[in-house]
């Protein structure tokens, strides 16, 4: 277990975008649905952030926005949670508008496809992230998703690395998480679904179909492939409704263990997308406090099935957790 150091101090860096939904009633491809649209704040990293800040953590958030209105509404709603946002970068509107998610939901909330205008965050640079170096090097834990470009993650990594920062990433998705392929040895923790970490871990290519469906041959091709590796990476892989599971070394052998998810009546499942960024800010938090990565870990799966129960990305029911 690596050492945390004694201000627990949490620096996430990423996305920050209003989260725009469309709910359908009965979804018919290729046609107009009937529904209801709601707009709320998201973005990975203010999520997990957020879910920092909610878990009564001491959280920054490092983002840009553009002075726009949904900039404005972004910076209020995160602030309000309990994020300290002294650190983020404003733009110009008339340059590049703040983020846009645009997601189309089922009936059960689960995503049906979704498009990402994450085009601000190029202006996550290596300028903007040295001149907050001193309030990274503060922190004593790194939290990344892979809305930043390849450099800058590179950057924060090497510099972690040499700094003792602990650090963990949240995969994002597909073809964002490919980046990471060159940076394992780097990553403390890893949070990714299945098809992420097969792109990670090269089993696949990204235009690749899935070579077979069953679950366990698929984990076992993982297992196989993580084993070979020089890596120390711990590997966090949410599985859904079948839970997480966990893919370590411990003293230079393969450690893997299932962890079921929690069971909930699908009557009190609202929707999905907030509940991976919810697991990995439980395993960011129990972490901060020093806890063993299977207790993190369920921690996480908590975190994550009290998001679901909720419209929002992030539930203000997670405040129940604080006694962890």
């Amino acid at each position: 277990m690596i050492k945390i150091k004694q201000r627990k101090i949490a620096v996430v860096v990423g996305g920050a975008n209003l989260d725009i939904k469309g709910y359908s009633n009965n979804y018919i491809r290729y046609s107009s649905s009937p529904g209801y649209i709601e707009e709320s704040p998201g973005g990975v990293g203010r999520n997990i952030a957020e879910d920092l800040a909610l878990l009564a953590k001491d959280v920054y958030l490092l983002t840009v926005l553009a002075d726009d209105h949904n900039g404005d509404f972004l910076a209020d709603i995160t602030a309000a949670s309990g994020v300290n946002l002294d650190h983020i970068k404003k733009i110009a509107a008339d340059k590049i508008p703040s983020g846009r998610y645009l997601a189309h939901l089922d009936q059960s909330g689960d995503l049906m496809g979704a498009v990402a205008d994450m085009r601000i965050l190029a202006e996550i640079d290596l300028d903007y992230l040295k001149s907050k170096i001193e309030l990274i090097a503060g922190a004593s834990i790194l939290i990344l998703d892979t809305n930043l470009k390849l450099d800058a993650v590179r950057y924060l990594l090497n510099f972690c690395e040499d700094s003792s920062i602990i650090t963990l990433i949240d995969a994002v998705s597909v073809e964002k998480s490919l980046k990471l392929r060159s940076q394992l040895k780097k990553i403390d923790y890893l949070r990714a679904n299945l098809d992420e970490a097969e792109i990670i871990f090269s089993i696949r290519e990204i235009n690749e179909t899935v070579k077979t469906k069953n679950l366990k041959g698929r984990l076992k091709k993982l297992n196989e492939v993580y084993a070979e590796l020089d890596i120390s990476t711990v590997v966090i892989i949410s599985l859904g409704a079948k839970g997480c599971y966990l893919l370590a070394k411990k003293e230079g052998k393969l450690y893997h263990k299932l962890f079921a998810a929690e069971k909930i009546a699908r009557e009190d499942i609202v929707e999905s997308t907030g509940a991976g960024d919810a697991l990995t800010a439980g395993i960011a938090a129990a972490l901060m406090e020093e806890m063993e990565v299977e207790a993190a870990i369920k921690l996480g799966i908590r975190a994550a099935s009290i998001t679901i129960q909720s419209k929002y990305s992030s539930n203000p029911e997670l405040k129940k957790l604080n006694n962890h």
